[in-house]
């Protein structure tokens, strides 16, 4: 049916072109944008992607501007440090000269306040926009809080979508030259809890190990076994624990022994049962008591010997002979005789020189080296354990009786065995417990070795302090200059280090910040090539179309054909 009110055809061709004016609009906006997804209305979830990305990229641009800020103080505060650590080895050198005799030390010293006055403009000078690493006015350098400079590494957006920024921290205390209320790496530290008591200056002149039991005897031979019927009978009682000393005493081991020619001719029968000198007589002892006991002979006298137990039963240390009888001639014991009375061994013990008051203050710990029974242990002292041993508010020892009552808290809340106490003129003696170490002899050792703490070798002068005009000892000062000398060393350390991590983290925050602007380019952008072959296809679809709406329309002419 043909109709002049509804041309079907028309509408047809008029939907057409409009379908492809709306795609060649679209086509046309890819091209002069460059987007393929412009709005949200192109692509919703790409858009919000490419937009969230764009957002990550302009902080990410931020932080790279941050690091580089950054970069630039550590830089700065990096070249100052390198050239102080030459400046100190200088000084180093001028104090070692000071020692020599007869050199004029108030030159030396005029040449030291150069180098002095050298450091601190040093450290004045090591500013970048106002920020200054190493002259620092901090109220206390040892508070991280306060001395910890952060800076930017890295924006990170979580799976979640939360954002943070990533900082690096440097502590200030580490590298700061002179800071305003001391502490600097170049003034004195009044952390340092000096000797600890004395512990750190004494110094030992004995092995800290027991004594074990023994006898001397004198050799009485020569000594002629013919058969066994010719014979020395003796017994042993070996280890016992001393019942002075000890709790609930063991009674070690005893055990008889008998000598007969069986016994020489097994050690040397070329001997034919004779005896002659302490050597050989050693040896017949070692060869029937065994490892029970040690054989010692003394030089300065040819017949005199010694019996002395090695402790390997039992845990004590004692000996006694008992029951010596002889069928030799004149009833001879190669001098071997009845104890008067059981002889014990003695418990290790130590020593300390008490020198001076000391303070432990926040953070800070000393380390005491212990052997205890040959077991190696540190004790460790804190401002907490000297607050809970003498019930006081500070970490301040200032006797060697509150040092005293210190160490034997520490002792027993850390489960050691030891017991301190005073023997006057500033000595402490360290001892075992018997009741927690019963062991006696040889087989015991105590040491108070020595100790550390966790701030290291701290110097007790500045380095402005320093006159080598003064009856100051040169060696404290050498030995201080050095500590300052490793401080420094280091800080640079610890410079470079936040440096190098600075610089590979710009260079990974470039490579990201590339990556995702590929990411987002991937999805937005017009591929051009596509883009523009389709514009023109569009073009081509638009014109025909448009000769189709005209031929649907010419047909309304064929019917006012038929009414002429």
């Amino acid at each position: 049916m043909t109709s002049i009110i509804t041309n079907n055809s028309a509408i047809i061709a008029i939907q057409t072109l409009r379908s492809i004016n709306d795609q060649l609009n679209r086509v046309q906006n890819q091209v002069s944008s460059g987007y393929r997804v412009a709005t949200s209305t192109d692509n919703s979830a790409y858009w919000s992607i490419a937009t969230t990305m764009r957002s990550d990229q302009l902080a990410m641009h931020a932080v790279q501007d941050a690091i580089g800020l950054g970069s630039a103080k550590v830089e700065t505060a990096y070249a100052a440090m390198e050239s102080t650590i030459d400046v100190l080895t200088n000084f180093q050198a001028k104090l070692v000269a000071a020692k020599e005799s007869g050199v004029d030390r108030a030159k030396i010293q005029a040449e030291l306040e150069q180098l002095k006055g050298q450091t601190v403009s040093m450290a004045m000078s090591a500013s970048f926009n106002g920020v200054n690493w190493l002259n620092t006015s901090f109220t206390n350098i040892y508070d991280t809080a306060e001395s910890s400079e952060r800076l930017t590494t890295s924006f990170v957006r979580s799976n979640g979508g939360a954002v943070h920024v990533n900082s690096t921290e440097v502590d200030l205390s580490k590298v700061s030259l002179y800071n305003s209320t001391g502490g600097g790496l170049l003034q004195a530290d009044d952390r340092s809890p000096g000797t600890v008591g004395g512990i750190r200056n004494t110094i030992y002149s004995f092995a800290p190990v027991g004594t074990s039991a023994w006898e001397d005897y004198v050799f009485d031979g020569p000594l002629t076994f013919t058969d066994n019927s010719t014979a020395i009978t003796f017994t042993l009682n070996l280890d016992a624990d001393d019942p002075a000393t000890t709790t609930g005493p063991q009674p070690g081991l005893t055990q008889t022994y008998t000598i007969d020619r069986d016994a020489i001719d097994a050690v040397n029968s070329g001997w034919n049962g004779v005896v002659s000198s302490r050597a050989q007589w050693r040896e017949v002892l070692k060869s029937v008591i065994g490892g029970a006991v040690r054989i010692l002979q003394d030089s300065s006298s040819p017949a005199e010997y010694s019996i002395e137990t090695t402790e390997t039963s039992g845990r004590g240390s004692s000996y006694q002979m008992s029951g010596v009888t002889s069928t030799l001639l004149s009833g001879k014991t190669g001098g071997l005789q009845n104890s008067p009375a059981t002889v014990y061994g003695s418990r290790a013990y130590t020593y300390s020189i008490w020198d001076e008051a000391f303070e432990l203050k926040p953070d800070i710990e000393a380390y005491i080296a212990i052997t205890e029974n040959n077991t190696n242990k540190t004790l460790t002292l804190t401002r907490d354990t000297v607050m809970a041993a003498l019930g006081t508010t500070t970490g301040e020892v200032t006797s060697i009786g509150d040092y005293i009552q210190v160490l034997n808290y520490a002792f027993a809340d850390q489960g050691m065995g030891i017991e301190a106490s005073d023997l006057g003129s500033g000595l402490i003696r360290y001892d075992l417990i018997e009741t927690m170490l019963p062991e006696a002899g040889r087989k015991t050792s105590l040491g108070v070795t020595g100790v550390t703490d966790n701030i290291g070798n701290t110097p007790s002068f500045g380095l402005l302090d320093v006159d080598v005009t003064s009856n100051y000892s040169l060696d404290a000062y050498i030995s201080g200059v050095e500590a300052m000398l490793s401080r420094v060393i280091n800080g640079t350390a610890i410079l470079g280090a936040v440096k190098s991590r600075l610089e590979m983290q710009e260079s990974y925050n470039r490579a990201v910040i590339d990556s995702v602007q590929r990411g987002v380019g991937r999805l937005v952008d017009a591929d051009m090539d596509e883009a523009s072959t389709r514009l023109m296809a569009l073009q081509a679809q638009q014109q025909l179309s448009m000769q189709a709406l005209n031929i649907a329309n010419a047909s309304a002419e064929n019917i006012l054909q038929l009414f002429r």
